[in-house]
């Protein structure tokens, strides 16, 4: 029964990810996913899914999903969410911890999964980009073999340098509050990406992120 439901959640996993193109650029501000198998109806949230080019060449894809706060977009903090392991994908986060969505707690018969709203969502009150990381985790990919193994310290220097872009193609939530949030081995790397970004902020490099020094780690 568990490699059953093991199997659905590959498979809600790769339909998000078929919306987007592996030849996404830096640049890109992701596509829009408006339906997912298991959720009925279009979804009441929004949601954007994407890669983000780093590392030499960018040959390192970072794939995120980025659900944008229900709340007041425009003001409301904005976080971004590395699930622990080191390699779980962050698409964990979102189904069963912090995100908009999770599946229902019913019976497993073997059928498709029903997927139903959260009501703790952490999205009410928060933009949150849940991010693939490290190299390798979920669909972010190396171009090379070189850019498919990091270290910590690596992926750090690669999560400030993919916020980085990815505020050149969403200008509109620089000035929101940011924090960077965890859990389980993340611990040890969330203090490093919030020093990263503090560093940066304090040596003028663009674009100046409104960090707030609080760490979330569960």
């Amino acid at each position: 029964m568990i490699g059953k439901m093991i199997n659905w959640f590959l498979v809600i996993t790769v339909i998000i990810c078929s919306h987007v193109s592996t030849s996404t650029s830096a640049n890109s501000a992701g596509i829009r996913v408006e339906y997912l198998p298991g959720f009925q109806g279009p979804l009441p949230f929004y949601l954007e899914t994407g890669y983000v080019g780093v590392d030499e060449n960018e040959d390192v894809q970072l794939f995120y999903y980025f659900i944008r706060s229900e709340s007041d977009p425009e003001h409301d903090p904005l976080m971004l969410w590395i699930t622990g392991g080191p390699g779980c994908s962050s698409i964990s986060g979102l189904l069963y911890e912090i995100g908009s969505i999770k599946f229902e707690a019913l019976y497993y018969d073997g059928s498709f999964p029903t997927l139903i709203l959260s009501p703790n969502s952490w999205t009410k009150m928060a933009s949150i980009i849940f991010l693939d990381l490290p190299v390798g985790t979920g669909f972010s990919y190396g171009r090379t073999t070189r850019a498919s193994h990091s270290t910590d310290i690596q992926l750090c220097d690669q999560a400030y340098e993919f916020m980085r872009k990815w505020f050149e193609s969403h200008p509109e939530f620089v000035s929101n509050p940011f924090y960077v949030g965890g859990d389980s081995y993340s611990g040890r790397l969330v203090p490093i990406i919030t020093q990263l970004i503090s560093d940066g902020n304090e040596a003028g490099i663009e674009p100046y992120i409104n960090l707030k020094v609080l760490s979330l780690i569960l």
